[in-house]
C-alpha cells in the first residue's frame, strides 16, 4: 500500500469506529471468501459493518481513542465489526455465524468504554433483547411500589371494616319502626 492509500484507510477506519457503540474483533482465519461475503451480507442486513484490516493500520486508527485498549487483541488476521445500534446485535450475529462456521472466532469486544474478553463478548450475545430487559426492569421496580401500596391500604381497609362492624352493630341494636 502506498502512503496515501494507508492514510485514507486509516481515516476511513477512524470514521467508522468513532460513531459505533460496539466494536468487536474477530479472527477470520479459515473462512473462505464466499463465507466472509456471506457474513458481511448477514451483518449488513442488521446495519452492522465489517472490515478486514491490517493490525498496524488498526493500531494507528485507534491511537489516542478509547479503542486503543483493544490493541493487545490486534494479533493475527483481524476483522473489525462495528455497529451504532444495540450492542448485543453484532455479538449475536457473530456467535450464530460461528456456530455454523467454527473457523470464525471472536477475539474481544469494546462496549461503552469497556473491553470485553472473548467469554464476555460471547455472553453479550446471550442477553435478551433490550425490550425484554426493560420490561423486566419495570417489573422489578413496580414490585416494591405494589407492596408499599398494599401496606398503606391495610390500615385504611381495617378502619373501613371496623366502621362497617360498628354500623352493623348499631343497626342491630336500634329497633326499626
Amino acid at each position: 500500500m502506498k502512503r496515501a492509500e494507508k492514510a485514507a484507510a486509516i481515516d476511513e477506519l477512524k470514521t467508522l469506529l468513532e460513531g459505533s457503540k460496539v466494536t468487536l474483533l474477530a479472527d477470520h482465519r479459515g473462512l473462505s471468501v464466499s463465507e466472509l461475503t456471506e457474513l458481511r451480507r448477514l451483518l449488513r442486513q442488521q446495519a452492522v459493518g465489517l472490515r478486514v484490516v491490517k493490525n498496524s493500520l488498526a493500531r494507528i486508527a485507534t491511537r489516542g481513542t478509547e479503542l486503543q485498549a483493544l490493541e493487545p487483541h490486534l494479533v493475527g488476521p483481524t476483522a473489525v465489526v462495528f455497529a451504532k445500534g444495540d450492542p448485543a446485535v453484532p455479538a449475536k450475529l457473530l456467535t450464530a455465524f460461528a456456530k455454523t462456521k467454527p473457523a470464525l472466532q471472536i477475539k474481544a469486544a469494546f462496549v461503552e468504554g469497556q473491553v470485553l474478553a472473548r467469554k464476555e463478548a460471547v455472553a453479550l450475545a446471550e442477553l435478551p433483547p433490550r425490550e425484554v430487559l426493560l420490561a423486566r426492569l419495570a417489573g422489578v421496580l413496580q414490585s416494591p411500589l405494589r407492596g408499599l401500596a398494599s401496606v398503606l391500604q391495610g390500615p385504611l381497609r381495617s378502619l373501613i371494616l371496623a366502621l362497617q362492624a360498628v354500623r352493623q352493630k348499631k343497626e342491630q341494636e336500634t329497633p326499626r319502626s
